[in-house]
C-alpha cells in the first residue's frame, strides 16, 4: 500500500497542514516525509488527505489451489514461481493446521487435507496472456512437489477461495472454544530465508504443544502466526506463547527480516526494535517524535517512548 501513496496532507504539532510527496510519479525533491509520515503509525501528526496511484481492473482473473508435503516445498515453489518472472497477483502459503481451521469454519469451501498449501491469483489484460500464466504456474507447482492442482475463473468460487482466506483469524481463534482473543504475529523475511524460517516456526509450534497456524503473503516474504489466547488460560501456557513469539523473532531477525511486515510496531513490539535496529538508530527515531511531537500528543506510547 506504501508504494501507493504518492501525496500526504499532515496536521503538525503547531497545527499547520504541510503536504509531504506529490502527485508525480517520480520526485526527489528534499527529504523523503510522505514515508516518515505514511510509516509513523499517527505518532507524527494526523493525516488529513491521502493520494493514491490507482490501477486499472483487469477483465481476465484466475485462482489456483495446490497441496504440497511440506512447507519447504510450498515456499521453494513460490521463490521459482518469482524467479521465473510469473507476475502473481496474490500468493499465500498456508500449513496443515490453517487448512485444517478452514476447514472446521469456513463451509463455503470444500475441504482441503489438511496439509500445506498455496493459493495464488492470476491476472492479465487478455485470456491469451492468462492462459500463458497458468501453464507455466503449473508447470512450476508440479515440479515442486504441488498435488491437487486446481484452477477456477469463476467469480463465485474465487470470492469465496479468498474470503475463507481472509477469515483466518476467526477460524484460527474457533480451535480454542471460549472467550478471549488470538496474538497475532507479523513476521517478514527476505524471500529466500522464507522456507527455512517458517518451517522452523511451525515446528516450534509444534514443539511446544500450543495452537498456532501458520500463513501468509508468501509473495513478500511476509507471514504470520495466530496464537488464540482464552481467558481461561493458565500463567504456564501464556508463557509457552510468549516464548513462542520470542523465538519467532529473534528467528526472523537473524534471518536478515523484520519484526512487523505490515501491522506496525505498536506498543507490542517496541522492545524488538533495538534488536532489529540498534541503538544508533532507534535514538534518531527517537530525536525524530521529540522534534515533530514535543508534548508527546500523537498516539503516545507507540512505536519509540519519549
Amino acid at each position: 500500500m506504501r508504494d501507493n501513496v504518492l501525496q500526504v496532507k499532515v496536521v503538525t504539532s503547531s497545527g499547520e497542514e504541510i503536504t509531504a510527496g506529490s502527485k508525480t510519479f517520480k520526485n526527489s525533491a528534499g527529504y523523503d516525509l510522505k514515508n516518515l509520515f505514511v510509516g509513523s503509525e499517527g505518532t507524527l501528526g494526523v493525516i488529513t488527505e491521502i493520494t493514491l496511484r490507482l490501477h486499472p481492473i483487469v477483465d481476465h482473473i484466475e485462482s489456483s489451489v495446490c497441496a504440497f508435503q511440506s512447507l519447504t516445498q510450498a515456499c521453494d515453489a513460490v521463490v521459482t514461481l518469482l524467479s521465473c518472472g510469473v507476475p502473481v497477483a496474490k500468493c499465500e502459503v498456508l500449513d496443515g493446521p490453517a487448512i485444517h481451521a478452514f476447514n472446521l469454519y469456513s463451509k463455503d469451501v470444500d475441504d482441503m487435507t489438511p496439509q500445506p498449501h498455496l493459493f495464488v491469483e492470476l491476472q492479465d489484460i487478455s485470456e491469451a496472456g492468462l492462459a500463458s500464466q497458468r501453464n507455466i504456474v503449473e508447470e512450476i507447482l508440479n515440479d515442486c512437489g504441488g498435488t491437487n492442482i486446481e484452477f477456477s475463473a469463476n467469480p463465485a468460487v474465487r470470492k469465496k477461495l479468498w474470503a475463507a482466506r481472509h477469515d483466518t483469524y476467526y477460524a484460527s481463534c474457533a480451535l480454542r472454544p471460549g472467550e478471549g482473543m488470538g496474538i497475532v504475529t507479523d513476521a517478514c523475511v527476505p524471500l529466500g530465508q522464507l522456507a527455512s524460517v517458517i518451517a522452523a516456526t511451525a515446528e516450534d509450534i509444534q514443539t511446544s504443544e500450543v495452537i498456532g497456524p501458520v500463513f501468509g503473503h508468501a509473495g513478500d516474504g511476509n507471514f504470520h502466526c495466530i496464537l488464540p489466547v482464552r481467558d481461561t488460560d493458565s500463567e504456564e501456557y501464556l508463557q509457552k506463547l510468549e516464548d513462542v513469539n520470542d523465538r519467532l523473532i529473534s528467528r526472523t531477525l537473524a534471518a536478515g527480516g523484520t519484526c512487523t511486515g505490515e501491522h506496525g510496531v505498536g506498543s507490542g513490539k517496541m522492545k524488538y526494535l533495538t534488536t532489529q535496529y540498534g541503538e544508533g538508530a532507534v535514538d534518531i527515531m527517537r530525536a525524530i517524535k521529540e522534534s515533530l511531537d514535543p508534548k508527546n500528543i500523537f498516539n503516545p506510547g507507540k512505536i519509540i517512548t519519549p
